[in-house]
């Protein structure tokens, strides 16, 4: 999932340093396009097997990491992260020129970039883009992306209108942005689908029809969308090479289908018997892959963590909530449970998100283990914990967790419902699996007791995972709430901005206090694993953002 479901030598938090990131920016955009390849096939047509109903193309609604895989090779904004996640120009036409004080962006486009109709892509496409997403009633689930830019906030809030937000075309090639508060990641968030453009025209005549199938949209990536017949339809769909694609030599292959095919043991066949060129797989089956030459393991990309509802007085309990991380062996989770290569989680950030940018250290190694297993301390704070909030030593706990149709979630929820039976008094979790676009729903209308999701981040710096849980943020569904650590976060990202010591040290405040809280209890760190075609060449993989980019892939012969 998006979010739910990096390195970033860049990441700077001197402005000193901004000209830096586009001379590395523009040497690896350069390199990109002078890739030594194979010999091709002749025939370039593949399949990937996916075990999600795609949920949406309209890049303003994306929530999950299946429409914004989908979005990102159909769609293309004013950046691509390169395999670095370095962001590189895309539909721009180099990096940003950003003023002295880090809060005005100006943006040259690219001339070449056009939609898939041949109609240039201009300077208001960004903001027409950008002020309807930030104006759509379902803004605020994607609200802490914009915040960053002038107006956000007091347009989120209904203060003013949309319109008021801080971009603006100068002219059609030459796209100004202005920031409310210096945001050394800002670029790199240029790359993801919130901040693509449309065409108004296209969108406004097509009305609430638009994005509803893939004949109701317009694109500007490296391919067009054949075949996707509506948001949440379990059907297959296909990415035809854009002949308008402003880079289409460097796209090789001519038509990848896509295929909705849920049940993983179906999938090993479809892959054994050659009807398919790649498949995710997990559990038993990515455990008994790990030998095999079509095995693919990439870089952790998520983190998988239990949620709470807090706005349930049992769960408003800290001490219920460590009661139930501190019961979890995650050793055993990585080992036996799942053995399918992940690693147990000793926070909220997973390894090689981010690096300290003045010492190169990564941020997971210097904040420690936060997460300790203690079966018999746990059983104790669960009865204190019991007791304050009037419940008697005996009575019965009904919890109810809620996840996603996912072979891995699905084992760890099993895991959960037996060791709470086993060890908290009066405790009984009944797991209810469903798909994505349900689950979605049950967990921002809080319908739950515990949620287990995993969750990626959208661009390379730990507060693209801390600040989820803010108190203000629609994708805090567990309603976490705290004060002091809201003030570290908007310490980090306002007085400390600049500083590079005290801004590590502040994100790496935040984390202890929510690991302290359990505000949300961290289970393990997911690297997403595939069996694919070793013919199948350059298949790119971001640890952040959209999973991945199949722009340059293509089928050897």
């Amino acid at each position: 999932m998006k979010k739910f479901i990096v390195l970033m030598g860049c990441t700077v938090v001197a402005l000193s340093f901004l000209s830096a990131c586009n001379s590395v920016g523009e040497k690896e955009s350069n390199s990109n396009k002078s890739k030594n390849i194979g010999k091709l096939a002749s025939k370039q047509e593949a399949t990937i097997n996916v075990t999600q109903e795609l949920n949406s193309i309209d890049p303003a609604n994306t929530v999950d990491a299946n429409s914004n895989i989908a979005l990102n090779n159909i769609y293309e904004g004013l950046y691509r992260l390169d395999k670095y996640n370095q962001p590189i120009p895309a539909g721009a036409d180099a990096l940003p020129e950003i003023s002295s004080d880090g809060l005005s962006y100006t943006i040259k486009l690219r001339k070449e970039a056009k939609w898939s109709n041949g109609e240039p892509v201009i300077a208001t496409d960004y903001v027409y883009a950008w002020k309807r997403a930030i104006g759509a009633k379902n803004a605020a689930e994607n609200s802490y992306l914009y915040t960053s830019i002038l107006n956000a906030d007091e347009i989120l809030s209904g203060k003013i209108s949309a319109n008021e937000l801080g971009v603006s075309a100068l002219d059609d090639e030459t796209l100004v942005i202005q920031l409310n508060k210096p945001t050394p990641y800002f670029t790199s968030m240029l790359a993801i689908p919130a901040f693509f453009p449309l065409k108004e025209s296209f969108v406004m005549k097509a009305g609430d029809s638009f994005a509803s199938d893939s004949e109701q949209a317009i694109y500007n990536g490296p391919f067009v969308m054949t075949g996707f017949k509506g948001p949440g339809i379990g059907s297959n769909w296909t990415y035809k090479k854009n002949r308008e694609y402003w880079d289409q030599k460097a796209v090789k292959i001519e038509t990848l289908n896509v295929e909705v095919v849920k049940e993983t043991a179906t999938n090993v066949n479809l892959f054994e018997n050659g009807e398919t060129d790649e498949i995710s797989i997990t559990g038993e089956y990515a455990k008994n892959k790990l030998a095999d030459p079509a095995f693919v393991a990439e870089k952790p990309a998520q983190t998988i963590f239990l949620g709470y509802n807090q706005t349930k007085k049992l769960y408003q309990n800290k001490k219920i909530r460590q009661a139930i991380s501190l019961l979890v062996d995650r050793e055993i989770i990585a080992e036996q449970v799942l053995g399918n290569g992940i690693k147990p989680a000793t926070g909220l950030i997973f390894n090689g998100l981010y690096t300290n940018p003045e010492t190169n250290e990564d941020f997971t190694k210097a904040s420690g283990n936060h997460l300790k297993t203690d079966v018999d301390k746990a059983k104790k704070l669960w009865l204190e914990g019991k007791k304050e909030v009037g419940l008697a030593e005996e009575a019965e706990v009904p919890i109810q967790l809620i996840t996603f149709e996912n072979e891995d979630m699905r084992k760890v929820s099993e895991y959960l419902q037996g060791l709470l039976a086993d060890n908290l008094k009066g405790a009984k979790l009944t797991p209810s699996v469903y798909p994505v676009s349900v689950f979605m729903k049950n967990a921002s209308n809080q319908e739950f007791d515990l949620y287990l999701v995993s969750w990626g981040a959208d661009y390379p710096d730990p507060s693209s995972l801390l600040q989820l849980f803010r108190s203000d943020v629609a994708y805090n569904w567990g309603k976490y709430q705290s004060e002091t650590y809201d003030n570290i976060l908007k310490q980090a990202d306002t007085t400390d901005v600049l500083n590079t010591e005290k801004r590590w040290e502040d994100l790496l405040q935040a984390e202890k206090t929510i690991m302290d809280d359990q505000g949300i209890t961290p289970i393990y760190f997911s690297a997403p694993t595939y069996l694919r075609n070793p013919k199948l060449k350059e298949v790119i993989f971001h640890s952040v953002g959209p999973r991945f980019e199949y722009k340059y892939m293509y089928l050897e012969e």
